[in-house]
């Protein structure tokens, strides 16, 4: 009785099993920066009852395994289940155009009482932040006799966890205010606002570009006013640099008064 089983793990350590499980069981995807990930074959061909084993069961004949991918997870390879294990013909698996198919030749025939397993290799550039789930439908044919072959899904869902990182540094590291207090109506120039305070805020991915996981966002919170509703930390200039583009313009805009500003003279060449 051919019978077939499959389970999605992440790929560089194909024994390991997912991070974890739903409530359900079905195994959960952390994404991150994999440009792959490893899909476990395990076919038998043992009698269906174990307990009378000379009640059935036979060589199956043109065994074949069919695989199915979601567009987000095509094909990409085959590997043994050992790597260091002799092997008693190569593995061969055909795969069509754009990777959504599989067929894979277990044995003709595969003997009777025999265990196949390997690990088909899948690509995950196409998923997104709109990835939610995952489904590979497994389908065992043979000539043999072989009623109720049923096909089996493997299901896994997706969550994407970027390594981003965040540091930042005021300058200076020490603000020390005086003068005179004026009012909002009476300030209309940058000088008038106070000593001036830099802070300057690093975001880092040391995964994958965020070009194919969608985009992120940063938000920034400050003493912006006092209890009376007075400026603490009037916002002058905000400016995202991401190079190699120019500086982009944050939400809310800064210099809300629409203070005059002090422009750098442009430095003279030599």
């Amino acid at each position: 009785t051919p019978t077939c089983m499959g389970m999605l793990s992440p790929r560089g350590g194909h024994r390991r099993p997912p991070h974890r499980r739903d409530a359900d069981g079905t195994a959960i995807f952390a994404m991150s920066d994999q440009k792959d990930v490893a899909l476990e074959i395990h076919v038998t061909n043992l009698p269906s009852d174990p307990a009378a084993p000379q009640r059935d069961g036979d060589d199956a004949h043109e065994a074949l395994l069919t695989a199915t991918f979601p567009e987000e997870l095509p094909y990409s390879a085959v590997r043994p289940y050992d790597a260091h294990a002799p092997a008693d013909r190569p593995l061969l698996c055909v795969a069509n155009a754009n990777g959504s198919q599989v067929q894979c030749e277990l044995g003709n025939p595969l003997p009777r009482g025999a265990q196949v397993r390997f690990y088909l290799i899948l690509s995950t550039l196409g998923i997104t932040l709109q990835t939610r789930d995952l489904a590979v439908e497994l389908a065992l044919s043979t000539i043999s006799e072989q009623p109720g072959l049923a096909p089996v899904v493997a299901r896994a869902r997706v969550v994407i966890e970027l390594p981003l990182s965040v540091t930042g540094v005021a300058v200076p590291p020490r603000l020390f205010f005086g003068g005179t207090v004026r009012g909002e109506s009476a300030v209309r120039r940058e000088s008038q606002v106070g000593s001036a305070v830099r802070y300057e805020v690093t975001v880092s991915n040391r995964g994958q570009s965020l070009k194919t996981l969608g985009s992120a966002f940063l938000t920034l919170l400050w003493p912006h006013e006092l209890p009376s509703g007075k400026w603490l930390l009037y916002p002058l200039e905000l400016e995202l640099v991401a190079p190699p583009g120019p500086p982009a313009a944050c939400s809310p805009a800064a210099n809300p008064l629409r203070l005059a500003l002090v422009r750098p003279p442009p430095a003279r060449g030599h």
